[in-house]
């Protein structure tokens, strides 16, 4: 009876013991963060990308996201910067916390490195890849640049008060 031999290998170096990201996205951690299935998906006659992940708290407290930043283009983070003890926090096109890069110079199949910076952890950096909005990300587009505020006199920035008309002086 002859037996067979097996290529399989063991130790820490096994294949089957590295870690990998089944998704479109890749992972990276630090302590009890991880980020995972992260990418960018920006529409081919876009400057935009909409960053995908999920962030993972296996910790026991809440922690902070204090920046998210990219390589390649400025990153517009709006919404809630808490990820709760022992939960997954979404980042989508439409939720709340989301990210988008503006000014996006890397295209659909090229790589972008992606830095997100906390209070208390270590910054996680991951180099991804830009998708196309296509197939299964055809419905995710970038939220549109918020613009100045238009009154009838003219344009107002954001956030200052125009005057009411109805409190001039009357000529009657």
């Amino acid at each position: 009876m002859t037996a067979l031999a097996t290529g399989c290998s063991s130790g820490f170096d096994a294949t089957a013991r590295q870690s990998y990201s089944p998704g479109d996205g890749i992972q990276a951690g630090t302590g009890d963060l991880r980020v995972v299935s992260a990418l960018v998906v920006s529409p081919e006659d876009s400057q935009d990308g909409v960053i995908l992940m999920a962030v993972v708290n296996n910790g026991e407290q809440d922690e902070e996201i204090t920046s998210i930043e990219a390589d390649e283009g400025e990153v517009d983070y709006t919404g809630s910067h808490t990820i709760p003890a022992g939960e997954t926090v979404l980042f989508t096109a439409d939720s709340d916390p989301s990210a988008i890069v503006r000014g996006l110079s890397t295209k659909p199949g090229e790589a972008i490195t992606v830095k997100i910076s906390f209070a208390e952890a270590e910054p996680i950096s991951l180099r991804t890849v830009v998708v196309p909005a296509t197939g299964d990300y055809a419905s995710i587009t970038p939220a549109a640049e918020p613009s100045p505020t238009v009154s009838e006199s003219g344009a107002t920035p954001s956030g200052s008060v125009s005057p009411d008309p109805s409190s001039s002086p009357s000529t009657s």
